[in-house]
């Protein structure tokens, strides 16, 4: 049977958008409006969306970057902001990769020393190096890359990076915020055919952040679609790319050439 690992229920979050010259008059925008939903262990989610409809915001509100304005996140039946000591058991449960990840690496510290403060964090006992360059591998890169600095990098190699650093603590769900959209297309693919193997090997639930739904299709086994803060459609993706019930799905999956 499937575990629940992450639940969402109503979760709001509302921003107020100054306008004018002079920011004399504001309006209140709804990035996260009533969400509810599940994260289910072993199937990977895609938030789908164009740029405004709210899943970045969806995103950091799950990995606890920011606070809702009302709503539970529930992680294993348990309120995260009732964990206590626990916390810290959270964040590590969930981790973050980033659309850019040279903006997530310090461009001062190797590749060894960003990744051996994580486990420092998070109390990681063990041969740090010989941790970090396991996962390296696992993403497909060489251990010596360890020594070496971000900008050193390709895109691609950098957003394995990423990948590697998030898998390190081992988690049980790892958020991509649109993680290929900065890259060429070849390495794209690359990428994404690593987060399959990475889910299918691995065991890793994936919450992939969208504006394609080709991409999420690739990955996801469900998806929720969002426009100006809504959920508006939610199901499998083969319900949704198949049969979708919403107007603005239906456009979503024209531009994808769906």
């Amino acid at each position: 049977m499937n575990k629940t690992i992450l639940k969402l229920e109503k979760i709001t979050k509302e921003y107020r958008a100054f306008e004018g010259i002079f920011k004399g008059s504001s309006t209140i925008v709804k990035a996260a409006s009533d969400i509810s939903l599940e994260i289910v262990k072993g199937r990977s989610l895609g938030v789908v969306g164009e740029s405004g409809s709210g899943k970045t915001t969806l995103a950091k509100i799950i990995s606890d970057i920011i606070k809702p304005d009302s709503g539970k996140i529930l992680f294993h039946g348990e309120d995260i902001n009732s964990l206590g000591d626990n916390y810290m058991n959270y964040r590590r449960n969930v981790q973050v990769v980033f659309q850019d990840p040279y903006l997530s690496l310090n461009p001062k510290l190797t590749i060894f020393s960003a990744m051996k403060d994580a486990l420092k964090v998070h109390g990681i006992k063990g041969d740090a190096r010989e941790i970090c360059g396991k996962y390296m591998e696992m993403v497909g890169l060489d251990r010596a890359y360890l020594d070496r600095y971000p900008h050193e990098f390709s895109g691609g190699q950098r957003q394995r990076i990423s990948m590697a650093r998030a898998l390190l603590l081992e988690p049980e769900i790892i958020i991509a915020d649109e993680p290929v959209s900065s890259l060429d297309v070849s390495v794209q693919a690359q990428i994404l055919n690593l987060m399959k193997k990475l889910k299918l090997e691995n065991g890793v639930t994936f919450i992939l952040i969208s504006h394609d739904l080709a991409v999420v299709s690739f990955l996801c086994d469900d998806v929720i679609v969002m426009h100006n803060g809504e959920m508006v459609e939610y199901g499998t993706v083969e319900k949704v790319l198949n049969s979708p019930e919403n107007d603005y799905t239906r456009k979503l999956l024209t531009a994808s050439g769906g």
